[in-house]
């Protein structure tokens, strides 16, 4: 998210009241900085290793604005219990491949009209072979196909290797 937001977006995405759902919430570095963004909001932090949602309760703890869930992100129907409307913001984090199914999954599931999905794909993540502008092409086809609007790509290999950002909007 830091790489991100060093990168100037063309709009900025962050209100302090956002609803948020954040796949792959990891340890809560990164879900932790974004809690002090959206202060006034709230922050579905969705994670499936064990040990990681452990650590995640622990660092998170104090903060009231996060609400850790132990689930897997390719199944946004299995934590549905646990979010209780849906949301302006999607931040996805996930290392796995079919990062772009994953994310229009959730969108379809959770995402308000108009609302906001930051996929951050991992091009080694999906397919360590092909070069990463192919991996990249390839999710952003997938995403488009879907009937999302990408508003922006943006390259941070500098700070993260073979990773770039997009941000995309839900048409209504």
């Amino acid at each position: 998210m830091a790489a991100l937001l060093l990168e100037h977006p063309s709009e900025n995405f962050f209100r302090e009241d956002l609803q948020c759902l954040y796949l792959g919430a990891s340890s809560g570095t990164t879900i932790s900085h974004l809690s002090d963004i959206l202060k006034k909001g709230i922050i579905y932090g969705v994670e499936f290793a064990e040990r990681s949602i452990r650590q995640l309760i622990q660092n998170t703890s104090q903060r009231s604005n996060i609400i850790p869930i132990l689930g897997d992100a390719r199944f946004p129907e299995s934590y549905a219990n646990q979010i209780f409307s849906e949301v302006d913001l999607i931040y996805q984090d996930v290392a796995q491949p079919a990062q772009a199914e994953i994310a229009i999954n959730n969108a379809e599931y959770y995402l308000k009209s108009e609302g906001i999905l930051i996929l951050v794909i991992k091009s080694q993540s999906i397919d360590s072979v092909s070069k990463s502008e192919k991996v990249y092409a390839h999710e952003k086809k997938i995403i488009e196909k879907a009937g999302y609007q990408v508003m922006e790509s943006i390259n941070i290999h500098k700070y993260a290797a073979n990773h770039l950002v997009l941000i995309v909007k839900k048409k209504p």
